[in-house]
């Protein structure tokens, strides 16, 4: 009798829940809750525009420090696919306010399809429009990750140059920001522009058959993006989760390391509708194991060994989507003698296994994870002392704790 009225109670609460969020989807003020923000890192990056060459205007949003570091580069932070420049600024003490209190230029830009970024002309209007409601906007899924690699970073790239004078930065990426960032270092004319690279939770090809469920999952979602705007229709899921949905958390964090208001957050403010043409394209990596272009005729994954830049590999022990034997493969296959790769989990002395987003999310990374990435960084600006360019590191080298 006593679980026969736990599992009636438990409908009840879901029904209620379901209701409340098919009505709350349902209202323009939901919807653009996020350009109403309080908190300004919360809402799309406005501060201005990169314009690509085909016709968009990305987001970008310009943290300054009190004192610019004229030794220092600009840093550019690209979050992964399906995601929107936020996914920097959601979690307390983030990287970007650690990168200035360091006398570092920080740039987050939203690529194409997230955030502030819109396509000039009336098409751009009227997504405009449909952005603020739970409606799918026109063209929403016409874009691959090549579309980034060859558009969105050359249009950022320029941009920080115009406002900071500095050809070159480093580009920090977290998952399909740091995957774009292999296939521009290996096929860019440009790619010289990138001082030194930060791979966090990114790897150009896997090790181990992907999990079945993950395929499944990605299947599904690329037929539901023809119909409907997914990431929209998300939002009300910052004021209440189902008990299920557990089951997809575990791919993008590891539950004991975020705060409830930083996964609120992420429902609310980050999570965007994924490109189909993108999905498509990570559904094959997903299956095949290596990432290659749109058209199927670049294998990024057996090219890097032409990558020559500096190169950070950011891992968690946790992670499910890039894992540590596919980080490994990745570091020892680059060409760079400048590589190092830092992993982060109980093993390595840390508070825990980070998950794939907790290596930005975790509460415990502003002391575990930001400091020694700021400190390879460090050592990688001009005229740094004791700079290890041209020193190779022919092991990965996990971070020890730092509590």
């Amino acid at each position: 009798m006593i679980h026969r009225m736990d599992r009636e109670g438990s409908r009840a609460r879901w029904a209620v829940g379901g209701i409340f969020a098919l009505v709350c989807a349902s209202l323009t003020g939901c919807a653009s809750m996020r350009t109403r923000a309080s908190d300004a890192d919360l809402r799309p990056c406005t501060d201005g525009y990169a314009a690509t060459a085909d016709g968009w205007m990305l987001g970008v949003r310009h943290f300054r420090p009190a004192v610019i570091d004229p030794n220092k580069r600009p840093v550019v932070l690209c979050h992964g696919l399906g995601l929107n420049g936020t996914f920097w600024t959601i979690a307390d003490n983030d990287l970007p306010s650690q990168l200035v209190a360091r006398g570092y230029q920080v740039f987050v830009f939203d690529t194409r399809g997230a955030g502030g970024s819109y396509q000039v002309g009336a098409r751009g209007k009227v997504n405009t429009l449909l952005r603020q409601t739970p409606l799918k906007e026109i063209g929403e899924g016409e874009w691959s990750m090549d579309d980034l690699v060859h558009q969105d970073v050359p249009a950022v790239l320029d941009y920080v140059r115009d406002v900071t004078g500095h050809e070159k930065v480093d580009w920090v990426g977290h998952s399909l920001g740091g995957m774009l960032m292999y296939a521009f270092l290996e096929i860019s004319p440009h790619r010289d522009r990138i001082a030194s690279f930060v791979s966090m939770g990114a790897a150009p090809l896997l090790a181990n058959p992907t999990d079945p469920k993950m395929i499944r999952a990605t299947r599904n979602l690329r037929v539901l993006l023809r119909f409907s705007s997914t990431g929209r229709w998300a939002r009300p899921l910052m004021l209440y989760r189902p008990p299920g949905l557990s089951r997809v958390d575990k791919y993008y964090f590891a539950d004991h390391n975020v705060d409830n208001e930083t996964v609120s957050r992420f429902y609310g403010y980050t999570l965007e509708a994924p490109s189909r043409l993108a999905f498509k394209q990570l559904a094959s990596y997903l299956e095949d194991g290596h990432l290659l272009s749109a058209d199927g005729k670049i294998d990024y994954a057996n090219r890097i060994g032409e990558i020559t830049t500096p190169t950070l590999l950011v891992v968690g022990d946790a992670d499910m989507v890039a894992d540590v034997p596919a980080s490994v493969i990745t570091f020892n296959g680059l060409g760079s003698t400048d590589k190092t790769m830092l992993r982060f989990g109980a093993a390595e002395g840390h508070y825990g296994d980070y998950g794939h987003c907790d290596l930005v999310w975790s509460r415990h990374a502003p002391r575990e994870v930001f400091p020694p990435l700021i400190d390879w960084l460090d050592r990688h600006q001009p005229g740094a002392v004791g700079s290890p360019q041209g020193h190779p590191h022919p092991m990965p080298t996990p971070q020890g704790p730092s509590r």
